[in-house]
């Protein structure tokens, strides 16, 4: 058979779907996850990447349902301070580290349009606490409260292929929309040296951003045998904006004035092996990375931020005891963190602090109908 310009192309693009495409993504987050990380505590992170905490293989690719609910809850207590990657191990026995204890529930509403196409509107609600000596009298530990609605985002997602017809492989990707509902400027009571004063609390327990932002989002899987399969997604969230008008406790002139309106990203590949396919038990064990960078893709950089990342562990569990629920569990457990410098630091010539936490609890429940 003669093969035409038309049908060369197809073949080509075929291909390009069928094999290159899935393999690439997953060789670029596995490559990536050696060199980017978690953020927990105080390098702040206010948005999950909206994707199950086992991510979809495969198997659970075929199900009809047009609609969707998922409720994603994330837990951490961060508490343990570095400068760069070196932990300052003499802040526990002076009794001088910060503790953040943030838990953050997403709930998720996704209409499939289509098998290859889907769209979702993600809806966060963040409640966290900050207790600490120096943002207070340096004697006395007291806690600060960041509570309420976080930035609702809005996306869209397509499968490369139709996930009907392609069990072995593919690949998902996403645009998506972060809206400043989730307040920035929440303020609370700090017991000072010259009395009591309210103002804004610290960066790391503000519920929203606020400011307008854009994502993209990947995923990709690729079956190996007939119960194991590689995943992979990534996440990045561009916020151009330089700063979102909060004011620090800095001098108006400083550069730290106002909080950074900073970027956020997140990798995650590993592999899903089908434990049974009763209930359609399924065990994951993969990379979990996630961060601020110091400096945007977008904007300038000026403001305060703490940029910083984790590596972490993450095993993790799924559980569907009918077709149209799906519980999910992940204890991604932290390997290396690192605070890297920020805008300010370089130009100050200093290098800051963060705390992090040892491991996050990430539970999920997916409904469809």
């Amino acid at each position: 058979m003669r093969t035409t310009p038309h049908t060369g192309a197809r073949l080509l693009s075929r291909l390009f779907l069928e094999r290159i495409a899935p393999s690439l993504v997953l060789v670029i987050a596995l490559a990536g996850s050696t060199t980017i990380g978690r953020a927990q505590g105080c390098v702040a992170i206010k948005q999950m990447d909206g994707s199950e905490v086992c991510s979809l293989d495969g198997h659970t690719l075929s199900n009809p349902d047009k609609w969707s609910f998922s409720v994603n809850y994330e837990h951490f207590r961060s508490h343990r301070h570095f400068i760069g990657s070196d932990q300052e191990f003499q802040r526990y026995p002076q009794g001088s580290e910060v503790i953040n204890v943030v838990n953050e529930v997403d709930g998720v509403l996704t209409y499939n349009v289509d098998p290859r196409d889907d769209v979702y509107i993600d809806v966060p609600y963040f409640n966290a606490t900050r207790s600490s000596l120096y943002e207070h009298d340096h004697v006395n530990r007291y806690v600060t409260h960041g509570i309420g609605l976080g930035d609702i985002r809005v996306g869209a997602e397509r499968w490369l292929r139709n996930p009907l017809y392609a069990p072995a492989n593919n690949v998902a990707l996403g645009v998506a929309v972060s809206t400043p509902t989730g307040k920035s400027n929440v303020k609370d009571y700090f017991h000072e040296p010259g009395g009591v004063v309210y103002h804004n609390v610290d960066q790391s327990i503000q519920p929203g951003m606020g400011v307008w932002g854009f994502a993209v989002t990947g995923r990709a899987y690729q079956r190996l045998t007939s119960r194991a399969s590689l995943y992979a997604s990534a996440f990045y969230l561009f916020n151009p904006a330089q700063t979102n008008g909060t004011r620090t406790q800095s001098p108006v002139t400083s550069v730290t004035a106002y909080n950074s309106a900073y970027d956020e990203y997140q990798m995650r590949a590993g592999v899903n092996y089908l434990l049974t396919s009763k209930y359609t038990f399924t065990g994951s064990l993969g990379i979990r990375v996630e961060g601020v960078p110091g400096t945007d893709v977008f904007g300038g950089d000026a403001g305060f931020r703490r940029p910083g990342y984790v590596e972490s562990i993450e095993p993790g569990l799924s559980l569907s005891p009918t077709p149209h629920d799906t519980f999910t569990l992940a204890v991604p457990y932290a390997f290396r963190r690192d605070r890297t410098l920020s805008y300010a630091d370089k130009l100050a010539g200093t290098h800051g602090d963060a705390a992090f936490a040892d491991y996050l609890i990430n539970v999920s429940y997916t409904h469809g109908w």
